[in-house]
């Protein structure tokens, strides 16, 4: 059959390669439209006859060229079964390949392990209707590679398949699994718990992994003991102090496929808390998962690209999602890759959509403050101190960029969405809810914040509503390019605000029933236009407000309705080109009020209302 490097990774192999395959849709005729030359052209008739090809022969019935080789276990009902399978890998580990590859079953039952199983290439082990029992002596259950430290290096291992089995860990401080130095692995319906102070699975150096239909549950934390085994999955790196069971080697895990998975009772479910500086986890997907009573965050992922997370359930959790680019523990330097500080790609691919965010509860492991969804660059002024858990590295601005969080639905008592020191980002079309109550809250929450620095973000037609505080907030030398078509309403102070902070265009937003005020900028905050919003009803304040040293190009086409002090209000030194072409009715003073210390250069065409002073420039 003809090569078709095109359909490499497609949807008959379960590993790919997300962002393209997900993300990046298109037709094949955009396919056909975008291939210039006719060796592009050629390529594609090769896939499409190879495919063709293949389509015949298995209507024809056509068998494989060879056959694999199948061996049954038949342990001693509630014996040690950990010498009867061995015996079996290991006779795979000699004569499996890829013309061959051996199948090893286990007869249905439930049984002890005193020792872990290690698996290798080209074997598959069925553990369907299997339940094993670690005994107390017992350590990790299965390992993918040799039984002692394994000195394999690069993806040695290759074309490995897991299915079915109730793994019990019964108690160990021990992961149960473990996958590395390993390329095309598969866990497929396995039910993985009870480790404590241990992860239940940990994966480093792998080039395509699929777990599919796994349930993992019960794993214990102590929360005095250092937090480094939180994550029920762990996406690690392949260093000695982390991994060492395994040869330390700078081997990027990438081509990951974790679906249709449940989690409970967890401390974090899926995620990294290590990284190589300048070395990325690319090619994740994060998909129709469900998550419950995790203690901290359900998925957490660190120096990823090349990631989507979409259509994951995930409820009683104090943190929802968290991505992260580095942080002051857990970052290492190696000489395979540079020692220096790498500016971060301005497109990092990263896509969190569809899914379904209930937050509750308070993180006992990390004093964070709790948010359905946050995307987290890090800006390091100076060089970090090399520890036990971490290298030296440089300082430099490790932002996030390239993020869309999308279509998401999120109910919380603390945060919907945070960003900060992020980059060219779009949080878009997301659904957010305050549940918690209002006078139990010590601190600020707001609907979506961006804070602490980036530029070139949008903040686009986002449904925001009951938060304590602030709907929309930027922050702390943020800059969002527009801020449209949000609709936020029954809020605590402010329905779109900045503070020290920049914007483009804050266009087509309906803020209803806000405490303090519409939209306010204040402390130096600027807008090029804030153009054709709706405002109506603010208890306390007014509908448009700058405030100390804030500016706007234009304030224009503004619908400002039953507002307690002022429609549009301009003091303590703030500015705007023009004020034009608003609607002002029912404020409880002025139409539009410009202090002595501030101004308007224009103003004209506004139209006010069932006011106390309709324009008062003094």
């Amino acid at each position: 059959m003809p090569e078709c490097s095109l359909w490499q990774n497609s949807a008959e192999n379960p590993i790919v390669k997300p962002f393209s395959d997900l993300v990046k849709r298109a037709t094949m005729a955009q396919l056909i439209d975008t291939m210039k030359g006719a060796g592009m052209r050629a390529m594609l008739g090769k896939c499409l006859a190879a495919t063709a090809l293949a389509v015949c022969l298995v209507g024809a019935g056509a068998t494989a060229a060879y056959a694999d080789t199948v061996v049954t276990v038949k342990p001693k009902k509630g014996a040690d079964a950990y010498k009867a399978i061995q015996k079996e890998l290991d006779k795979a580990r000699k004569k499996a390949s890829t013309k061959n590859q051996y199948t090893i079953k286990v007869k249905k039952g439930s049984y002890r392990l005193s020792h872990h199983l290690s698996i290798f290439s080209n074997t598959r082990l069925d553990l369907s209707g299997v339940k094993l029992k670690a005994t107390k002596r017992g350590g990790h259950m299965i390992k993918v590679g040799a039984s002692s430290k394994d000195k394999k290096k690069g993806y040695a291992y290759k074309n490995i398949t897991i299915k079915g089995g109730d793994l019990n860990n019964n108690g160990n401080k021990a992961t149960a699994v473990l996958v590395a130095h390993a390329k095309n692995v598969k866990l497929q319906g396995m039910k993985v718990h009870n480790s404590k102070d241990a992860h239940l699975m940990e994966v480093a150096g792998v080039n395509g992994l699929l777990v599919e239909k796994c349930k993992f549950y019960d794993q214990k934390q102590n929360k005095k003991a250092k937090p480094l085994t939180l994550e029920a999955i762990q996406l690690d790196i392949l260093v000695s102090s982390h991994m060492p069971q395994y040869r330390a080697e700078a081997l990027p895990t990438k081509n990951v496929t974790i679906r249709n998975c449940s989690f409970n009772n967890v401390p974090r479910a899926i995620g990294s808390h290590t990284a190589f500086l300048n070395s990325y986890t690319t090619d994740v997907s994060i998909l129709n998962n469900k998550f419950t009573n995790c203690k901290s965050a359900a998925i957490q992922t660190r120096n990823y690209q090349n990631c989507l997370i979409e259509g994951n359930e995930i409820s009683k959790t104090p943190r929802g999602i968290v991505i992260e680019t580095i942080s002051d523990t857990g970052t290492y330097m190696t000489s395979r890759f540079s020692k220096r500080y790498k500016k971060p790609p301005t497109n990092q691919n990263i896509v969190v959509r569809n899914n379904t965010i209930s937050v509750k509860g308070t993180d006992p492991f990390f004093k964070v403050e709790n948010e359905g969804i946050r995307v987290a660059g890090m800006d390091l002024k100076k060089k970090l101190k090399k520890t036990s858990q971490t290298d030296a590295i440089p300082k430099g601005n490790y932002y996030a960029s390239g993020v869309i969080v999308g279509n998401n639905r999120i109910s919380t008592a603390a945060h919907g969405i945070r960003l900060t020191d992020t980059y060219n980002s779009a949080v878009s079309d997301n659904m957010i809810t305050f549940k918690g109550n209002p006078r139990k809250v010590r601190t600020g929450f707001y609907g979506i914040q961006f804070l602490n620095g980036g530029a070139g973000n949008e903040i686009l037609g986002n449904k925001i509503q009951d938060f304590c505080t602030n709907g929309i907030f930027v922050s702390a030398g943020a800059a969002a390019s527009r801020i449209e078509d949000n609709v936020v309403t029954n809020v605590g102070k402010y329905g779109i605000s900045l503070l020290n902070a920049t914007a483009g265009r804050i266009a087509g937003n309906t803020v209803t029933r806000a405490k303090s005020h519409g939209i306010f900028l204040m402390d130096g905050s600027s807008a090029t236009a804030i153009s054709g919003n709706t405002i109506d009803r603010v208890t306390d304040g007014c509908g448009i407000t700058l405030y100390k040293k804030s500016a706007a190009g234009s304030i224009e086409a503004n619908k400002v309705m039953d507002v307690a002090v002022s429609g549009i209000f301009i003091h303590e030194r703030s500015h705007a080109t023009a004020v034009t072409g608003n609607a002002v009715t029912k404020a409880g003073k002025y139409g539009i009020f410009v202090e002595g210390s501030s101004s308007a250069k224009t103003m004209r065409d506004n139209l006010i209302s069932s006011t106390t002073k309709d324009i008062v420039i003094r």
